[in-house]
């Protein structure tokens, strides 16, 4: 008797259905296209820091404006970068003067090194994967501002 009195079409319009399904495959575009925000790619590095972990002290911050710091595992170092997607060039690296042991600095020699032959990258919110020239696999680096 109720049911009677309920008009069924304006409860539950025809078209309900069908936005039910669009809704549907809108929700499960945005959810994909969600979850692959993390793949590798050439997002920004500015206000990024890394390092190679494992208790390795040095790493790079890659600042505003271009501007470069860090710690070479001895002195601590500055310099610029260019980044276009995922391209990066570091310019000419200046470092403090300390003078450590000789595997410390060999090590600093080594990281130096390493950055100034970088010239393209991987990045994820989490890893970063700096290249040479050929697309040569220099280093794996992880986030180290990460909370």
């Amino acid at each position: 008797m109720i049911s009677q009195l309920i008009d069924r079409d304006a409860v539950f319009p025809h078209n309900f259905v069908m936005i039910k399904p669009r809704f549907l495959v809108f929700l499960a575009f945005m959810l994909i296209f969600a979850s692959s925000t993390g793949q590798a790619g050439g997002g920004s590095l500015a206000g990024s820091e890394w390092g190679l972990g494992d208790g390795d002290d040095r790493f790079v911050k890659f600042g505003a404006h271009g501007k470069v710091s860090g710690h070479a595992g001895c002195n601590r170092f500055f310099t610029s970068y260019q980044q276009n997607g995922t391209k990066l060039k570091v310019a000419g690296i200046a470092t403090t003067r300390k003078l450590c042991s000789g595997p410390a600095m060999k090590r600093e020699r080594e990281w130096l090194g390493l950055l100034k032959r970088v010239r393209a990258i991987d990045l994820t919110h989490l890893k970063l994967i700096l290249y040479g020239s050929k697309r040569t696999r220099l280093a794996v680096l992880k986030r180290r501002d990460f909370d």
